[in-house]
């Protein structure tokens, strides 16, 4: 019944979308796949190709200032990096003299304007050769610089001739001047202050590259101007409360309150918080009375790491203002940009760079562009630029992905803003990554109580006796007369003084705003959890007709879509069959179950990781591929015609530490998203650990941001080897929050939850907990190999149904007489059946009880409680486990569980090893089943 209703509008579906396009593998019918539009230049004309040809001398010399330019441009304002002869730039190598007079025809060859000043806008026609020659190193050898010419794209490069060569943008106004000035000196005027106040304090101040504010400050601007809503920034320390307070709308006095030692988060708040140059702000902006939101997302000290977090965040920020599954209504970057910032050594270096560059185009991860500023001091700590990377430049690892590069001389800011406006041009037009490499330098240390001359005496000795970028552009200015006097900049310094004095004064009994923390606009309705407020165990049945055509559902492909044969019999027919019967339901049936009872009731999911379409183990198909064009259809998204949320089926790149962090930033944005990722065995993602250490664990305690993320491991000793068989839950466990005094815990939510389920129902009520609730935590899934087709390991529609949910604790139900048991067993996951039917074969059913723990955080104190109590006979209690002494959940359960025993908890299991697991057969085998001699005859 729901098959046949289904296929006739799925038939129709085919038709009209998949004739759109065809795509191999993925196409625009699939949701969450989106490319931005293509912005093309028109192709050069007969008529300019035939000029080309005609002065092909001349053009070559043209292209080698495009190719070579930078190489002689004037960029490094502490002369480290000579400028250099670039023969490629000598007129001669192409056979043209400079005291030529003759006229060229510039058609399709050059961009001149009139007066080769940037007010014109009217190209020339002709020039002589003098003037193209002085042209050429006014636009590529100046202070400003480019690198376009690697991009494949011609239409792209011949926007970059257009763009940077016919200088169309107006001179900046007196205004714009005196915003630059404001921006730079109050940027100098709030480092020396807190110098001068907070002497021992590591600020990490912009002493030497506050151009960066005035870049920052004209994205700000163009991103209102363009109609962005929202700019998500991504950032280390280097500047950082610059950026905050005098952009960004923090409070000074919150700041200061910080600075001296107090807590930046009200006082019945619990969190743990975090260094200062961790802070952030999300403010909305003002620019001509255009808003732009901007949130400077929450960083750890892990260099780079923040930048898939950032990427991930626009992603969802983007996909929630998004009304269907097609990308004709949708150009990726309308109105989300995300913007990363970087230091030269970090970004040259953090291979968490490359991993997050390699998502930047691909269609389930791109946000329509980041653009990447360099705040590039040419020193990474203590290491010179020379020793820190093997490329002439820290951008260079941005042509991995193909990015033009914009090169500025910091101490111009009035070049800083030219260059920030023709990557914001950019980026607008090609919905793509680039990168502005803002060359400047560190006044001091890598922090202020730092002495840098130990090891860079000659660069800080140039450095100690160079003027500030501020005083620079005032002493422009008051040239210009654009500033009056001395006194008129005095002045302009000594009012931005008096207002940090006053906010010194208010820092004491400043008090902060409660307001600022609480859950609002997505999160609304979220609440924080407190301590003493027990956790809540919601009810997440479903009833079994829902069930059993969601079930249905999820295996119904259009006629269009040619299944493999396999995947018919042996996965779409067996799912049918097994739901009609309601029972046998396997792992991928509840996992699609608790997917499309979540859709249906409000919620949209997406799961992302390597191989997640199929799964690892090719138990999930949450997709098909038709065998006859590769076309993907996800049938969970096409269960009603007016169906409003979806799955994101995003198989991933080949990355851990990269992808979790753009997971982590989706689940940060909305509650009412429930975003999965899975490794592809559990024992890869100590890849990601930096992610899984700085933000997953410890966001909410830092940081007070909440998210729901869930990490499927696979997980199980079987013979597989060291990198095949170990989540290493131990691990998990360790970072756990959970209090070791089991009076104390009160069921209170620690900082994540940690299962491992060993039945289907339990899992698919694991999944819609994590969404039913109003709190987030993150949850890690020890997920199984061998459970996911053993028939075994089933459920019935029963056990999903209204009234069910998520047992912390499973008791043995084959127990008769619980008096009459000697000993309990207390087992985690899925060795648990291999004990039933090693106990069912001795035929020791009545005097050895196997209890489940599938929730080991939060320690299930009342459910333990429970089943201990029921065995008053019981003269042995025993963790036994398959992971080795030193991993699995033994370090953490047994000096819990021991305040609950009445007697002494002893352990059976693997002896401690280094590695997870061994990788000699015969070895795994003879330590299985000694293990199960020793639990049986203990």
């Amino acid at each position: 019944m729901f098959r046949q209703a289904t296929r006739n509008r799925l038939t129709q579906y085919t038709n009209t979308r998949f004739s759109l396009r065809k795509r191999s593998y993925h196409d625009d019918g699939v949701y969450g796949y989106r490319v931005p539009k293509e912005f093309k230049m028109p192709d050069y004309t007969s008529e300019e190709l035939s000029n080309r040809m005609k002065y092909g001398s001349l053009l070559r010399m043209i292209q080698a200032y495009r190719t070579h330019g930078h190489e002689g441009a004037h960029l490094d304002p502490l002369n480290i990096m000579k400028r250099k002869e670039v023969l490629a730039l000598k007129p001669e190598r192409y056979g043209l003299d400079k005291s030529q007079s003759d006229l060229y025809n510039l058609a399709g060859i050059l961009h001149v304007n009139d007066a080769v000043q940037e007010q014109s806008v009217t190209s020339k026609n002709e020039a002589d050769f003098e003037t193209i020659l002085n042209h050429l190193q006014a636009v590529y050898c100046g202070k400003i610089a480019y690198e376009f010419m690697h991009l494949p794209s011609a239409s792209e490069r011949r926007w970059w001739y257009h763009a940077v060569e016919s200088w169309d943008k107006p001179q900046m106004t007196t205004e714009q001047k005196k915003r630059i000035h404001h921006l730079l000196s109050k940027s100098e005027v709030f480092d020396h202050f807190l110098a001068k106040k907070f002497p021992n304090v590591k600020r990490y101040g912009l002493e030497g590259a506050e151009s960066m504010m005035v870049a920052l400050d004209r994205l700000f601007e163009l991103s209102a101007q363009q109609g962005i809503q929202d700019v998500v920034i991504g950032m280390p320390h280097r500047g950082r409360l610059n950026l905050l307070c005098d952009l960004l709308e923090y409070p000074h006095a919150a700041l200061f309150h910080k600075m001296k030692g107090h807590p930046e988060v009200p006082a019945d708040t619990f969190a743990s918080g975090d260094v200062i140059s961790h802070l952030t702000n999300n403010p909305t902006l003002d620019y001509n009375g255009k808003p732009v939101h901007v949130s400077l997302l929450p960083n750890p000290s892990h260099l780079e790491a923040i930048n898939p977090v950032a990427m991930g965040k626009a992603r969802a920020k983007q996909t929630g203002l998004l009304s269907s599954q097609s990308d004709t209504d949708c150009n990726l970057g309308d109105r989300v940009m995300c913007v990363q910032i970087h230091g030269d050594a970090a970004f040259s270096s953090q291979g968490i760079v490359m991993e997050s560059l390699a998502m930047s185009n691909l269609p389930h991860y791109s946000s329509g562009g980041s653009i990447h500023i360099v705040v590039n001091n040419q020193l990474g700590y203590t290491t010179p630029a020379q020793n820190a990377r093997s490329s002439a430049y820290c951008s260079d690892i941005g042509k991995m992905i193909n990015a033009p590069v914009v090169h500025v001389n910091g101490d111009f800011p009035e070049d800083v803003a030219r260059a920030l406006d023709v990557v914001f041009e950019y980026r607008n037009k090609f919905r793509k990554d680039i990168i502005l490499d803002l060359m400047c330098y560190r006044r001091w240390g890598h922090n202020e109580l730092d002495e840098p001359a130990f090891t860079q005496p000659l660069m800080y000795n140039n450095i100690r006796h160079r003027t500030s970028v501020p005083k620079l552009y005032e002493k422009k200015l008051l040239e210009e007369k654009v500033l009056t006097s001395d006194q008129e900049a005095t002045s302009i310094r000594e009012r931005h003084v008096e207002a940090l004095e006053s906010q010194l004064a208010k820092a004491e009994g400043y008090v902060p705003d409660a307001d600022q923390f609480h859950l609002d606009k997505n999160w609304k309705g979220m609440q924080h959890i407190k301590t003493g407020k027990e956790q809540q165990r919601p009810d997440t049945g479903v009833d079994s007709h829902t069930l059993v055509e969601i079930g249905e559902l999820s295996v119904t492909p259009p006629e269009g879509i040619q299944v493999h044969p396999r995947l018919q019999k042996y996965h779409i027919d067996q799912r049918i069959k097994k739901l009609k019967a309601s029972q046998a339901i396997d792992w991928a049936t509840a996992e699609a179950l608790a997917f499309g009872s979540l859709i249906q009731e409000g919620y949209d999911v997406r799961i992302s990781g390597q191989d997640v379409g199929r799964g690892t183990f090719s138990q999930r198909h949450a997709m098909f591929v038709c065998q006859q064009t590769e076309r993907a259809f996800v049938p969970l998204n096409h269960m009603k015609k007016d169906q409003k949320n979806f799955l994101e089926v995003a198989n991933s790149p080949l990355s851990e530490y990269g992808v979790l962090g753009f997971e982590y930033g989706m689940s940060m944005e909305s509650p009412r998203r429930l975003v999965l990722w899975e490794a592809q065995f559990g024992d890869f993602f100590n890849g990601a650990q930096i992610t899984i250490d700085t933000f997953l664990s410890s966001g909410e305690e830092k940081w007070l941001k909440q998210s729901g993320l869930v990490m499927l491991l696979p997980h199980g000793q079987d013979g597989a080897g060291p990198e095949h068989s170990s989540s290493r839950v131990e691990r998990f466990l360790q970072m756990s929050n959970d209090t070791f005094d089991v009076e104390k815990a009160d069921n209170v939510p620690p900082n994540w939850h940690i299962v491992n389920c060993t039945t289907p129902a339990q899992y698919f009520h694991v999944l819609r907990r994590q969404m039913l609730r109003d709190y987030r935590k993150p949850l890690i899934v020890v997920s199984p190999k061998s459970l996911l087709k053993s028939p075994v390991a089933v459920s019935r529609l029963d056990d999903m149904a209204p009234g069910t949910s998520f047992q912390p604790v499973l008791t043995d139900s084959s127990i008769q007489d619980p008096s009459k048991v000697e000993k309990v067993v207390f087992v985690s996951g899925k060795f648990y059946y291999d004990l039933v039917k090693e106990r069912d074969q001795r035929q020791l059913n009545d005097k050895m009880a196997l209890i489940r723990v599938e929730e080991m955080s939060p320690f299930p104190k009342k459910e333990l409680e429970r089943e201990i109590s029921q065995f008053s006979g019981a003269q042995q209690f025993i963790w036994c486990q398959e992971e080795h002494q030193n991993a699995g959940a033994y370090a953490f359960m047994a000096p819990r569980l021991a305040q609950l025993l009445p007697s002494p908890l002893k352990y059976v299991g693997r002896e401690p090893l280094s590695s997870p697991a061994v990788g000699i057969s015969s070895l795994f085998k003879k330590q299985s089943s000694h293990l199960l001699e020793q639990l049986m005859k203990h």
